[in-house]
């Protein structure tokens, strides 16, 4: 009776009764096993070629801009006493490419993580995203609240890759977005007018984006029929709306 009528005890037990209580990775269906594997042995792929792609683009960009920067301003400083007009011309060419390298570093924050998204969640990440598309773009939300980083982030990439697919492969003009929710999933729409025949093919974008939306247990449904506007769906399940 003591511990019936002290309901704050039963939070000490619940994590014990959850963690025998659960079912084993042995219990679970072997299909389910090996999805899970596959969803983590992709996910480790994807983040080690994402790697492999920051640490390119600092290479061949931004850091040799910056080396090339340093020399430029070292002969510069050894120049500025006997004969000023080429020091003041390698004064005004690093100038110019402090201003790259800063734009380079900046493009490649953006391609990790838009501050937009990082400071204002999603929506507005968004909203920013269609303003710079080339596709006359619109955008609709009832969403107000902050998701999980890592599932903004997925669904911003993914909403990224489907309109610059939108413009590469579909030649369209114009496209639709729509993020909404239904029960405790996050539902986001993306429509474009276009020449249609999308498909997730092996090692296309849109395979590896239904890959990435299946390490959150999310889906990827597509409708492209030939010589029709495209509408792709993304849903990932939210328990915390």
């Amino acid at each position: 009776m003591a511990i019936v009528s002290a309901p704050h005890a039963w939070r000490s037990v619940e994590p014990v009764a959850v963690r025998f209580l659960r079912a084993s990775p042995a219990m679970m269906p072997a299909d389910r096993v090996e999805e899970l594997t596959a969803q983590r042995a992709d996910t480790t792929v994807v983040q080690a070629a994402e790697i492999r792609r920051i640490e390119r683009d600092l290479h061949d960009g931004a850091q040799a801009r910056l080396v090339a920067l340093g020399l430029s301003l070292a002969t510069a400083e050894k120049l500025m006493g006997t004969a000023p007009d080429q020091a003041r011309a390698l004064m005004q060419e690093a100038r110019v490419s402090a201003a790259t390298s800063l734009t380079e570093l900046r493009e490649l924050v953006r391609g990790i993580n838009p501050p937009v998204l990082n400071d204002r969640g999603l929506i507005d990440a968004v909203r920013a995203l269609a303003l710079d598309s080339p596709l006359e773009a619109a955008v609709s939300a009832d969403l107000r609240i902050r998701l999980d980083p890592p599932i903004e982030s997925a669904l911003y990439f993914g909403i990224a890759e489907l309109l610059a697919n939108a413009v590469k492969h579909a030649h369209a003009t114009q496209a639709r977005i729509s993020i909404a929710r239904e029960g405790t999933d996050i539902v986001v729409d993306v429509e474009d007018d276009g020449r249609g025949r999308a498909s997730a093919r092996a090692g296309g974008g849109l395979a590896g984006l239904r890959r990435r939306l299946a390490v959150f247990d999310g889906t990827l449904k597509i409708t492209s029929p030939a010589s029709s506007p495209t509408r792709v769906r993304m849903m990932v399940p939210c328990e915390s709306l």
